[in-house]
């Protein structure tokens, strides 16, 4: 069976694979959220593996659908948890409708893009660009994307006439043909078209490879309007209360920019080993792991700030 990985889990060239183990805190089950996986490992050897590893159970975020569809088949419990938009980069129209056109011609007078080999990447600089993100006042979501470019596969640069950093992305190899989007990074005074040009410069590198397909990654909290299996009751509580969280996590935001590339967009799942339920204390479980109760409770601290701060304006 072809091996697509999960998300941020990358094919290595060694002989047995490497698991990043997160230990829930309550129900003590092991989240998997990266992994180094050998080539030569196909989606049976890795089960069986993951089984002999974790005996006691296991859960892994950003299955994609042949990874789900062997959970399901062995009657193991899986979650919905958003849809991963998937550029095919044998098809040039990704890049070809008005906008993102329109947004290539603007952004491509700023600088150019470039790969910086990881051995070469210069923490310093990656980090004063994390640093004049708009989103480096808040807190960061944990173990849900290689934070490290150390630890991805590969990573292209926007760099501006000056030499300055403006944007980054980085990748991770998921598959024989297939690539994932890790980060996505751009400073807080750099024009926003340029992302438009990291992303299709980086497609087109990758495309003279041989390489077939790009994932841009998961947006969290949407249903694939083709996925025609029933809800579950507690999917369909996640769909429902996802508009909360969108102070703290703008998913709508985020699924607009990526639905400009036209992609085909398909159902992203967390999947569990044998015997393990997902329950609501174990997703709870996970959005502590992930940071996400902690991003959540600071956005709204802000945003009960900011309202307090407008009616004393307004009286």
């Amino acid at each position: 069976m072809h091996t697509e990985l999960p998300s941020s889990w990358r094919w290595v060239d060694d002989a047995a694979p490497r698991y990043h183990e997160v230990q829930l805190p309550l129900s003590r089950l092991a989240w998997l959220p990266f992994a180094d996986i050998p080539r030569s490992y196909d989606l049976f050897s890795l089960y069986a593996d993951l089984n002999d590893a974790y005996p006691e159970g296991f859960v892994i975020r950003g299955c994609p659908p042949g990874m789900s569809d062997l959970f399901l088949s062995l009657e193991h419990e899986t979650f919905r948890t958003g849809i991963d938009a998937l550029i095919d980069l044998t098809d040039r129209s990704h890049f070809e409708g008005k906008k993102v056109l329109a947004s290539l011609k603007r952004g491509w007078r700023h600088g150019r893009v470039e790969e910086v080999p990881i051995e070469n990447v210069c923490a310093k600089r990656f980090g004063a660009l994390w640093s004049s993100t708009p989103h480096a006042g808040t807190p960061r979501l944990r173990n849900v994307y290689r934070s490290d470019p150390a630890h991805a596969s590969r990573c292209f640069i926007f760099r501006s006439c000056s030499g300055e950093w403006l944007a980054c992305m980085t990748l991770s190899r998921r598959g024989k043909n297939a690539y994932h989007t890790e980060l996505m990074l751009r400073s807080t005074d750099a024009p926003g078209d340029i992302m438009e040009c990291l992303i299709a410069e980086t497609a087109e590198q990758l495309r003279s490879e041989g390489v077939g397909e790009l994932s841009l990654g998961e947006v969290p909290f949407l249903l694939h309007e083709e996925d025609l299996q029933p809800m579950s009751l507690l999917e369909r509580v996640l769909v429902v209360a996802a508009p909360l969280c969108r102070h703290a996590y703008d998913y709508e935001g985020l699924y607009a920019f990526k639905n400009k590339f036209r992609p085909r967009w398909r159902t992203m799942r967390l999947c569990a080993g044998p015997g393990v339920s997902f329950t609501p204390s174990l997703l709870v479980e996970l959005a502590y792991a992930m940071g996400f109760i902690e991003l959540f409770t600071h956005s709204t601290a802000q945003l009960l700030e900011s309202m307090k701060d407008e009616n004393e304006t307004s009286s």
